[in-house]
């Protein structure tokens, strides 16, 4: 017979314990993951809702600009007709009104790329705000100021420049969700500067060496000391003549008639508006060799798209002719705080979205479409906007609403080229860079890490696409 053992309390306690804590640590572990989670989703909702603020921001951003190229475009079809006519003063109220919509309609433009990321999710920022505050103030202050008895800046209207202020005014009023940092301002240097380029403070801090070999040959070994860097190049001496925000890259200028009347797109232009023929270019009138203003393409900026054509650049198939330009685009920067439910502390989420207005000029034969910029001014041609890379775009390198960026190369910048790294901050990741770039030894190993090593930048990426890559998004 087999008797049961005592009944022993200590015992059963000690495992009714054991089974408490194991219960806890679950509980508590199941908590974290929950916690974890609730993050990730939290984060890739916030990121979807930031990525598409940006992008709807840049393409209504972008149908603006068609329309206010096609707006112009008109008007100037129309001048001609008023101008074979004779009509000078239609003429001179016909290039006041396109001087006007150069500024009004891309300012449209700004103010709906607004709703489309607020209504996205996009919301308010306080810099952002402030700074197209601060660029209605400097415009009203610094454009209009008079100087000699004559204003710093020609208006393209009487009047204009506070006109421009109180739309950048009205802007910032109604809140400012999504950046444009491809805007062009017109005290920014003008014209390239390796530091003005974000790349070079990015191979500094990566010790990416194969960006020196590709892009900067023989700096690591030439350079000496702050002293060895050209000057800022100075800001672009013409006034603008469209906004600084989603600049349209057009110029006033002075065509003889006859040029026009030459032109065979510009017949079967006004032919497609449905507006009287113009007369043959051989046919006396005295309006002919009279030079008129039209608003044209400013061809430094609305030039062939080299680097869509890069044979590096990762697209698949050629580009189009009638793709095959640059000029007018829009990029759009939104940015977006996610506070961590696990941790505390606070992500950022940053996406830049590029778009652009497309167009093109159909032949009267039937042949192949081309690009608008054929014409020497600006017809209605645009029929559609496109999402476009980033790095196709005519986004400064920083990007002009990332404020850290711009802070650095119009405050920091000036003061390292004068007095070297004594003054810069310790709160810039840019300056942090060019510290660290005068250090001897660092170059030095970069120098050493080429002279062995360069053959690594040289190989290419496996598959057959093209190699490259982007350092950024869209």
């Amino acid at each position: 017979m087999i008797s049961n053992p005592p009944h022993n309390p200590l015992a059963r306690k000690k495992r009714n314990g054991q089974v408490l804590l194991l219960v806890l640590v679950s509980i508590v572990i199941l908590c974290v993951a929950a916690l974890w989670l609730a993050d990730i989703h939290h984060i890739i909702l916030a990121k979807d809702k930031t990525q598409n603020a940006g992008d709807a921001a840049a393409l209504e951003a972008a149908r603006w600009q068609a329309t206010t190229l096609n707006l112009i475009g008109e008007l100037n079809l129309l001048h001609a007709l008023a101008l074979a006519q004779g009509d000078d003063t239609t003429c001179d109220t016909i290039t006041n009104a396109q001087a006007r919509i150069a500024f009004a309609g891309p300012l449209t433009g700004a103010g709906a790329a607004q709703q489309a990321a607020k209504l996205n999710g996009a919301p308010v920022r306080k810099d952002y705000t402030q700074f197209v505050r601060d660029c209605a103030d400097r415009v009203r202050h610094d454009y209009a100021t008079t100087i000699g008895g004559q204003l710093a800046l020609p208006e393209p209207w009487e009047g204009a420049w506070n006109d421009y202020a109180d739309m950048l005014q009205a802007i910032a009023d109604d809140g400012v969700a999504a950046g444009f940092d491809n805007a062009h301002f017109y005290s920014d240097p003008d014209g390239g500067h390796i530091l003005l380029e974000e790349a070079f403070y990015r191979a500094v801090r990566g010790r990416d060496w194969c960006w020196f070999y590709h892009y900067a040959p023989g700096l690591l070994e030439q350079y000496t000391d702050a002293s060895w860097w050209p000057a800022l190049p100075d800001p672009d001496s013409n006034p603008p003549s469209s906004p600084e925000l989603l600049g349209l890259f057009l110029r006033p200028y002075s065509i003889r008639f006859d040029t026009i009347l030459k032109s065979g797109d510009i017949r079967q232009a006004m032919e497609n508006e449905a507006l009287d023929p113009l007369p043959d270019s051989n046919e006396a009138g005295s309006t002919n060799r009279i030079a008129h203003t039209w608003f044209s393409y400013d061809m430094g900026k609305w030039g062939s798209w080299e680097i869509m054509k890069n044979p590096t650049f990762p697209i698949d198939g050629d580009l189009r002719p009638e793709y095959d330009y640059e000029g007018a685009d829009v990029v759009i920067r939104v940015e977006n705080t996610i506070d961590r439910l696990s941790q505390n502390e606070e992500d950022e989420i940053v996406w830049v979205a590029a778009a652009k207005p497309f167009g093109f000029l159909a032949s009267a034969d039937g042949g192949n479409a081309m690009p608008p910029t054929l014409v020497p001014f600006v017809i209605p041609a645009y029929r559609d906007v496109r999402l476009i890379p980033l790095d196709a775009s005519s986004s400064p390198d920083g990007g002009a609403f990332n404020l850290r960026w711009r802070r650095h190369c119009l405050q920091h910048l000036p003061d390292y080229l004068d007095n070297g790294i004594r003054n810069l901050s310790s709160s810039c990741r840019y300056c942090q860079a060019l510290i660290l770039w005068e250090n001897d030894a660092f170059r030095d190993s970069g120098s050493r890490w080429l002279s062995t090593n360069k053959w690594k930048c040289t190989i290419s990426p496996p598959g057959n696409g093209p190699g490259g890559g982007s350092f950024h998004a869209h």
